[in-house]
């Protein structure tokens, strides 16, 4: 390595011999309240659908299943676009703020929306911030956090998105049933927080390995210095800096960096793992209180069992950070796919005979699944080198792989019949069962990250 290449090299090393989190509680929080209001938005729809906002918009089941499916759609273009300029322009400017910009705009049209093509324009846009912020918050924690502890400050940055999910069906059981504007309400309220969360990112410093890559010495200097000066308060000495490793820098545009005899196969199975697990995880989240109502069982009663399966949560998320740099990461994310297959046979079977008993207990498996897999979010950030980590993360996760929690919606409308709810809502779900089963089978595949410096993975 040149002089500067070592130098470059050291600054990336002094970051993964820190021994503990290099920085303070308050950058998790401002990070997690965009991960909060990413899944809060992602559950408001399923519960708006039932409501009224169907008659007031005079939507029609068509309407309905592209309403659920254009937010996806938008995840596919907002998370490419915004992860590559990411890559170019950095994780701050280029991510984290533009991403909050998009969900407080989606969000806020989303509440004022007339009509369903108001609301389908709008739920696009949100859809774009979103994806988009899913990639670059793994995309940045993953830089700025020492190799040993990567996997667990993921983690304990996802309880902020485990929260929304865990309240959303609260709030939509206040909202939604004793106003016939609440769905407004439901929405508007992730367009205020959005919005209040921007200047807040405009505080956060730039991640040194991107700084890094792009040859920005003095600039990665000190925010390597600042992660170092905080351990540093809590414990003294440093421990001694590990040898550099090399990181090629940003020569062409990022997606032509993943396609080639490295990077291509990692990038073709996280999206096909991503692929099959958003087909489950959509269809669950934006059709299963629609299937349940039609099932037989109440508004009330379907949304009140999902809300309190929905603390499954946060014991998911809980239970995996103890455990998430411990365990290869892959192993890690197939466990959890394993036990989103058992939720969603339950909820079949819920429907079969009507048990709100089976209904709790597998909204409680399915919730605690989804956020005991955050290590999915993790492992696909691992897999790509620092020059194009975004772009990855976002053709995997937020690009091609949301493409089947786009198409999902139209299988269902395909499979599920309003008219024969029974038969046709239990065949639903055991279809989402298999399409996890899938998944599972494909991550296993991939190769091990934990604990490995992201040189050591990526080149």
């Amino acid at each position: 390595m040149s002089d500067k290449e070592l130098k470059l090299g050291e600054l990336r090393a002094r970051i993964d011999r820190l021994p503990i989190r290099p920085y303070p509680v308050s950058w998790m929080v401002i990070i997690g309240l965009g991960y909060f209001f990413a899944f809060y938005d992602i559950l408001t729809l399923s519960f708006a659908i039932v409501s009224p906002m169907v008659q007031q918009l005079k939507m029609t089941r068509l309407e309905i299943s592209e309403a659920v499916s254009v937010s996806l759609f938008g995840y596919i273009i907002g998370a490419y676009f915004v992860a590559t300029i990411s890559d170019y322009w950095g994780r701050r400017w280029g991510g984290l703020i533009t991403n909050a910009i998009l969900i407080a705009v989606g969000s806020l049209g989303s509440a004022l929306s007339t009509n369903a093509i108001v609301l389908i324009a709008s739920r696009l846009i949100t859809g774009m911030g979103i994806g988009a912020e899913i990639a670059i918050i793994n995309t940045y924690i993953s830089e700025i956090t020492p190799a040993h502890i990567r996997g667990k400050m993921v983690q304990f940055t996802y309880l902020a998105g485990a929260l929304g999910f865990a309240v959303t069906p609260f709030i939509a059981f206040a909202l939604i049933p004793i106003s016939p504007i609440g769905w407004r309400w439901l929405f508007g309220l992730g367009a205020l927080v959005a919005a209040a969360i921007v200047p807040l990112r405009y505080l956060m410093p730039e991640s040194p390995r991107w700084l890094t890559i792009k040859g920005k010495i003095d600039e990665a200097e000190r925010v390597v210095k600042m992660l170092e000066d905080f351990v540093e308060r809590r414990i003294k000495p440093l421990p001694p800096v590990p040898p550099p490793l090399p990181e090629k820098v940003l020569t062409k545009f990022p997606t032509a960096e993943l396609f080639n005899r490295k990077y291509g196969p990692r990038l073709i199975m996280a999206i096909l793992f991503w692929f099959f697990d958003y087909m489950l995880a959509y269809g669950v989240i934006g059709f299963a209180p629609y299937i349940f109502v039609a099932a037989g069982f109440t508004f009330t009663t379907a949304t009140w069992y999902i809300a309190l399966g929905s603390i499954g949560y946060i014991v998911g998320a809980l239970s995996m950070a103890p455990i998430a740099d411990k365990w290869e990461r892959k192993y890690l994310v197939a466990s959890a796919f394993s036990i989103a297959t058992l939720a969603v046979f339950l909820y079949a079977v819920a429907v079969a005979i009507r048990s709100p008993i089976v209904l709790t207990i597998g909204a409680f498996l399915g919730a605690f699944a989804t956020a005991f897999a955050v290590p999915a979010y993790t492992y696909t950030a691992e897999l790509f080198p620092t020059r194009a980590r975004a772009s990855g993360f976002a053709l995997a996760d937020g690009g091609v792989g949301h493409l089947g929690g786009a198409v999902v919606p139209f299988i269902i409308y395909l499979v599920f019949n309003p008219l024969k709810p029974l038969s046709t809502g239990v065949w639903t779900f055991v279809l989402l069962g298999i399409f996890e089963i899938i998944a599972t089978s494909i991550v296993l595949t991939g190769p091990r990250t934990t604990k490995l410096r992201l040189e050591q993975v990526s080149d």
